[in-house]
């Protein structure tokens, strides 16, 4: 009973939850006085429902005393959806970014 509700629920929710990102641009940086703390802002864009959509967000990289890395997702414009697929993947692409170099 459990696998036919669980297969049911995502027949039925196929597509309407999940978020695909797509790229991050416009990335910019803001000016900030303390070193161990870097605070940015893109424009993130994804695909909800089969259509494009753009949002700003707004993310931090702030380095511990032990080396650590944490990074924060904030979402500048609105929304009205479940976002942590989107989040997640905005996270790693933001991780690959700095490995990389390539943040400003």
């Amino acid at each position: 009973m459990k696998i036919f509700l669980c297969w049911l629920l995502g027949i039925l929710f196929k597509g309407i939850l999940f978020v695909k990102f797509i790229s991050l641009d416009n990335i910019s940086k803001q000016d900030s006085h303390i070193y161990y703390r870097r605070v940015y802002f893109a424009d993130a864009f994804y695909e909800y429902k089969g259509s494009s959509e753009t949002k700003q967000v707004k993310f931090t990289i702030e380095v511990t005393p032990l080396g650590e890395k944490h990074i924060t997702i904030d979402f500048v414009d609105p929304l009205n959806y479940p976002v942590l697929s989107l989040m997640v993947a905005i996270k790693r692409h933001v991780i690959d970014l700095d490995i990389k170099g390539e943040l400003p």
